[in-house]
């Protein structure tokens, strides 16, 4: 009782003029209004602020002193979220315990409460140390350290710094990783021309790792090694390969061989998903996919990139109704706004390919969606990835309408992208594919065209898909395509 007592002093001491958080148990504050309207609102303008707060159809001048009270306190409550209960948690999900713990364990140490402060930190410790979290055992041992020191306790004195010594030598390899993890990373989010040059470099790094996990039986650099043989195979195209690297990691997690909470069910899931869409395993891909997305919080940009390879695969197995709900899904998820540009355009690239479908190819026609991005500025300049898919529809687009009958432009416009960008055994499949659609430019006699496609045609289905640092992946098969370029002349030629 006596330490809740001191404790209760310093609070009281040291409270701010105002409650640092928003009284939500009162309904009649300004504030507590506001946070309800923009949770139960997520789409407020101002305007409807001002007439649910205050009545008028402005906003008068006192709120903007109110919006800065409301961030600061919105701010402050970041503190005291209420993360999942489960054994999975995420790294930077323990973090941010560790960090919440370790702030209370220095403001209790500014107070010299050092003995609440020891319950604090060794709590912090004992979680540092079953997620295997280094750095922040590291930050806990070094201020247990210290408080050792001033209370004269010698024997945990000696038996911290001995498990900082143990620390510091995983952490030295854990750093050294990391240098080689992220420098391999950051070239899988360039375009298709960068993660081609880095392919050579992966060989030598993934062994580094391991003799570096071997070293110091550290499961983060083990995590950080699994992750980059699996962007490796992917970067080859051995997809294969992929699906049983995620079951062997499955099983090295299942006997602790690692620490279970470095296995990242979220990542595996997601890879192993893209794995079945790039090996052409759609029904098994979907079945997966349909299961896999409950691991995902629809805020996070996870489940938008989740969501693609799950919109893919419906493409992929001509379950077009699937692909526009999930479609559907997307575009009605009010988190969307904060993807970056660039994944923008391609989900407006998505939508377009979907949308040509349903309006050249179905029977019936399926849901709209509104638009995503207005303008695709970033995609067009991949001229190795995306600007391909890009150049494909609006290809198909003049072939569908019926006021094109110069195709001839088009034609050039093919020849050119194909003698510029299309070099290389790597690009066999959109080499081959724009040589069929050179012909369906050029050919007008049907007869001559279906004789010297045939053989194309038999190439392109006998071709491998490239590897992920090749190609990005076919939004719909060019097989699929070049059945829709068929209908497409079909009904040019009936004209």
């Amino acid at each position: 009782m006596k330490e809740l007592q001191r404790l209760v002093r310093i609070i009281n001491k040291n409270l701010p003029a105002s409650s640092p958080l928003i009284n939500l148990q009162e309904e009649s504050t300004l504030e507590s209004r506001l946070f309800r309207l923009l949770r139960d609102c997520p789409s407020a303008t101002e305007q409807v602020v001002a007439e649910e707060l205050y009545g008028t159809k402005e906003l008068p001048g006192s709120h903007r002193m109110l919006k800065s009270r409301f961030r600061k306190k919105i701010f402050n409550h970041l503190h005291f979220l209420n993360l999942p209960s489960d054994n999975l948690k995420s790294s930077n999900e323990v973090l941010y315990v560790c960090y919440t713990l370790l702030v209370e364990a220095q403001a209790l140490i500014l107070q010299y409460e050092l003995k609440a402060a020891l319950r604090v930190l060794e709590q912090l410790k004992q979680i540092a140390t079953k997620y295997e979290n280094t750095e922040m055992q590291i930050r806990a041992l070094e201020t247990l350290r210290g408080i050792y020191q001033d209370l004269r306790k010698l024997k945990e004195l000696a038996l911290s710094n001995a498990e900082l010594e143990a620390c510091y030598k995983v952490q030295a390899f854990e750093r050294k990783a990391l240098l080689l993890y992220d420098k391999m990373v950051a070239t899988l989010k360039g375009h298709v021309a960068d993660k081609a040059k880095a392919l050579a470099l992966y060989p030598e790094v993934i062994s580094k790792l391991w003799e570096m996990w071997e070293s110091s039986g550290s499961s983060k650099i083990f995590s950080q090694w699994h992750i980059l043989q699996i962007a490796y195979h992917e970067l080859r195209g051995d997809y294969e390969e992929i699906i049983s690297l995620i079951a062997k990691s499955e099983k090295i997690a299942a006997e602790e061989h690692v620490n279970k909470n470095w296995y990242n069910r979220k990542y595996n899931a997601y890879i192993e998903v893209y794995a079945h869409l790039q090996s052409r395993q759609y029904e098994r891909g979907l079945l997966l996919a349909a299961e896999h997305i409950k691991l995902f919080d629809n805020s996070s940009s996870n489940w938008f990139s989740f969501m693609e390879n799950y919109v893919l695969l419906a493409l992929h197995h001509r379950d077009y109704e699937v692909a526009v709900l999930l479609l559907k899904a997307v575009v009605e998820n009010e988190h969307l706004k904060k993807l970056s540009d660039s994944s923008l355009e391609r989900w407006e690239l998505y939508r377009l390919y979907l949308l040509f479908f349903q309006e050249n190819a179905l029977a019936d026609k399926l849901y709209n969606t509104k638009e995503i991005a207005n303008k695709l500025l970033i995609l067009p300049k991949d001229k190795s990835g995306f600007n391909l898919a890009l150049l494909v529809l609006d290809v198909l687009n003049k072939l569908a309408e019926e006021t094109v009958d110069d195709l001839e432009p088009h034609a050039e416009r093919v020849r050119k992208y194909v003698h510029k960008y299309l070099k290389g055994e790597k690009a066999v499949r959109p080499r081959l594919f724009m040589r069929l659609v050179l012909l369906a430019l050029t050919k007008d006699d049907p007869e001559e065209l279906r004789e010297q496609s045939a053989d194309l045609l038999v190439k392109l289905q006998a071709a491998p898909l490239p590897g992920d640092a090749f190609a990005e992946v076919e939004i719909v098969p060019y097989e699929h395509l070049w059945d829709l370029i068929g209908q497409l002349l079909e009904k040019r030629r009936a004209r």
